[in-house]
């Protein structure tokens, strides 16, 4: 069980990736003004790296 979250997280981790580009090239985003896109990719890319680094020390601290 141990191992499912720990990819499950690696994959919503991804997903936060992935979503920020698709609203930045997307055009079913084109209501939005391009600011307001770039300041929601943006947060989407800082949650993503914030989850990364916080997965990324819990394991290093359990490997130790």
């Amino acid at each position: 069980m141990h191992k499912f979250s720990k990819y499950f997280s690696w994959f919503v981790i991804l997903l936060y990736f992935i979503l920020g580009i698709y609203i930045l090239v997307s055009q079913r985003f084109n209501y939005l003004t391009k600011e307001i896109k770039i300041i929601f990719a943006i947060f989407l890319f800082l949650y993503g790296s914030f989850r990364m680094a916080r997965l990324w020390t819990k394991n290093r601290e359990s490997n130790e």
